[in-house]
């Protein structure tokens, strides 16, 4: 019997025979012998026996005084009775009937908050004697399922229940009062608190944008001295034994720190008829407290130096595109585009000004309708006589054509006289085309009257191609320091064969330019007034333009193939221009469209341009490639050329490279989708150079 095994030499100073004891231990009805925990482990049996009284033992489920039954035996009963606050009695566990006494327990179930097994506040496996102590801390009922093994054996789980009264009952954490948004000046003492319920007590962890804040442990959280460091999102975790609860998140915003201006609320379009009065309204944040500038169309409007613009007794001159610029020390920000329409006091019937036409485009390119009318009618685009979800503006889009797309298209237009039928324009989707070169632009910053130059190449005859410079329709994107008033010319050679100056002159030339500038995908300018140039026309061979301005600022100057099929296609793109360090590397960007793949070589050129006689080149260019995604992905880069590149130079027709010279190039295939290539100095240098772009077989 295991029970004799283990306490007989808790007994032999009563100098009873063993085998008398275990007959005794065997044969006493509904009765064994256990000592109270505290006597787990006897230093002196005299001294035990003085310490503690002999308990009745009690069995959990049927009681059985045979020798080899194996019942939990503990020395007080279930159901333990207790009360929040109050220590229990010390509960030991353990088996009757098993050859040795148990060396491991496991237990499961719910133990109450604040007692502990052997020490500790958890159910689960323990070794050695299994003893129940503590404090209860919440009501409730609890129970445990506890088994005991050892190398032979492995009892089944019996039941032991503690019925914990008084007190509050056992709950999991809960928010009585969550933290609030605090808006306070630099320096200034910030204290985020928070209420919660649960039984037991829960516990705080304060987190800043998901992370701890360390110390930060208390239903209250205090910042002394609130900097810019301190502005973020603010949670509190609060936990118990039965769980946890996460707060609403609350904003710390401080204000009073050197910052450069920011939108936080955007001015929204407008549409009014005309005599009516419109209202453009921006929210900026910024320290020290930003100047405004309200512009239409890139042109500042004299005296809109606040953060609302009104416009009294508009007009249908006042429409356009409105953006409000905010300057502080710290720099600038330009808000969105806010469109003001102003429709004219109806009294005909709409009168249809420009009709849609029938386009022929391949698969996977993008094509645009467009209908202008007066009398300031809705529009409704129709495909095949049936009305379009959605297509309710003045120009019906496609971004990516498929040959379901094939189709007739109309636009029905209405006002309160009457309705009126735009003509039938039919719109043909062709098999799609093959990888080709179809667009380079070049962003920099330049000097008063300073000159870009761009290089273009169409092979096979020749084609529409659209030119643009942009200057006040980046600062319409929310580019900084944008050229006020770029100009445009186009050159076969030496000789000079086209210009621009401002897009809308003359204005017979806008819907076709806007078409376009739609159709290739291009962004739009903000309206027929500002300043950017753009030229429409078809070329053949090499053609170079040259970009410049009276007035310093940074511009993008951008070619598109504007035509349609395979060939004749571009097949060599360039752009000269300063390389500087920083911001200022000479960045191109080039897109490459249709199926499949195309194979280019790229170039950047300094001591061979040198060489050309192009002075203050750069001495030794690097060249980086970038795919035009966010983030950008770096997939190729050179900065000395290899020697057996030379052949591939003469076949595409470039210029050569002086032997052993450090330009650099590369050759890569590319699949459709927009690239950059950026030129530097590998040592830091900075000069002219140009960055070319050609089409291998």
């Amino acid at each position: 019997m295991k029970f004799f095994a283990t306490h007989h030499r808790r007994f032999n100073w009563i100098n009873l025979p063993g085998a008398l004891l275990m007959m005794l231990l065997q044969r006493t009805p509904l009765l064994n012998l256990f000592v109270t925990a505290e006597n787990t482990v006897l230093r002196s049996p005299a001294s035990a026996v003085l310490k503690s009284s002999v308990a009745g033992l009690v069995a959990l489920g049927a009681l059985h005084s045979r020798a080899g039954a194996t019942e939990l035996v503990t020395n007080v009963a279930s159901p333990l009775r207790a009360t929040v606050g109050a220590p229990v009695a010390t509960v030991a566990f353990g088996l009757s009937g098993t050859q040795t006494n148990p060396s491991a327990w496991s237990v499961s179930g719910a133990l109450a908050p604040g007692l502990t097994l052997n020490g500790r506040a958890a159910t689960g496996s323990f070794s050695g004697n299994l003893v129940l102590a503590g404090t209860p801390t919440a009501a409730g009922t609890f129970q445990l399922n506890i088994s005991g093994s050892d190398a032979g054996f492995t009892s089944a789980p019996y039941p032991f229940t503690v019925i914990v009264t008084g007190g509050v009952t056992a709950s999991a954490p809960s928010f009585t009062t969550q933290p609030t948004a605090q808006i306070v000046t630099a320096g200034a003492t910030v204290t985020f608190t928070i209420a919660a319920d649960g039984s037991p007590a829960p516990t705080f962890q304060w987190f800043k944008n998901g992370s701890t804040v360390v110390g930060a442990t208390n239903s209250a959280l205090v910042i002394s001295g609130a900097t810019a460091a301190d502005v973020g999102s603010y949670t509190v975790v609060v936990t118990n034994s039965l769980g946890s609860a996460t707060s609403n998140p609350a904003t710390l915003t401080v204000t009073g720190i050197n910052a450069a201006p920011t939108a936080t609320v955007q001015p929204t379009s407008v549409i009014i008829t005309a005599g009516m009065t419109a209202t453009f309204t921006a929210t900026v944040s910024g320290f020290p407290t930003p100047t405004f500038q309200w512009s239409k169309g890139g042109i500042p409007i004299s005296g809109a130096t606040s953060a609302t613009l009104v416009i009294s007794g508009a007009t249908t001159a006042d429409a356009g595109t409105y953006t409000l610029v905010a300057t502080n020390s710290n720099g600038s920000a330009t808000s969105n585009a806010a469109t003001l329409t102003v429709n004219a006091v109806v009294t005909t019937r709409p009168v249809i000004t420009t009709q849609p036409v029938s386009l022929t485009r391949a698969v996977g390119v993008s094509a645009v309708f467009t209908v202008v009318a007066t009398g300031s009618p809705s529009i409704q685009w129709r495909k095949n006589g049936v009305n379009i979800p959605g297509a309710t503006t003045a120009t019906l889009t496609f971004s990516a054509l498929t040959t379901s797309d094939t189709a007739s298209y109309d636009a029905v237009l209405t006002n309160a006289i009457g309705t009126e039928f735009s003509n039938t324009a039919a719109l043909i989707v062709t098999a799609p085309l093959t990888a080709r070169l179809s667009n380079l632009s070049v962003r920099t910053t330049l000097a008063a009257n300073q000159v870009l130059i761009v290089g273009l190449t169409m092979s096979g005859g020749a084609k529409s191609v659209l030119v643009r410079a942009a200057g006040p329709g980046l600062g319409f994107l929310g580019v900084p320091g944008t050229m006020a008033d770029p100009k445009l010319a186009l050159f076969n050679g030496s000789t000079q064969i086209a210009e621009n100056d401002n897009w809308g002159t003359p204005a017979a030339d806008v819907p076709a330019l806007s078409s376009t500038i739609a159709a290739v995908g291009a962004f739009a300018f903000p309206s027929a007034a500002s300043l950017d140039a753009a030229l429409l026309r078809a070329i053949d061979g090499g053609r170079t333009v040259q970009v410049s301005g009276p007035g310093a600022g940074n511009v993008i100057v951008e070619a598109y193939d504007a035509g349609l099929g395979n060939t004749p296609r571009l097949t060599n793109l360039s752009a000269l221009n300063f390389a500087g360090t920083g911001g200022d590397v000479l960045i191109a960007g080039f897109t490459v469209t249709g199926t499949g793949t195309k194979n280019v070589l790229i170039r950047a050129a300094g001591p061979s341009l040198g060489a050309l006689g192009v002075p203050g080149t750069l001495v030794d260019p690097k060249l980086e490639l970038f795919t035009a995604t966010s983030p950008a992905v770096k997939i190729g880069e050179n900065d000395n050329y290899s020697a057996s590149l030379p052949t591939v130079f003469s076949s595409v027709g470039a210029f050569p490279f002086i032997v052993g010279a450090k330009d650099a190039a590369l050759i890569v295939s590319l699949p459709a989708g927009g690239y950059t290539v950026q030129v530097s100095g590998a040592d830091g240098g900075t000069g002219s150079a140009i960055v070319e772009v050609y089409e291998l077989p």
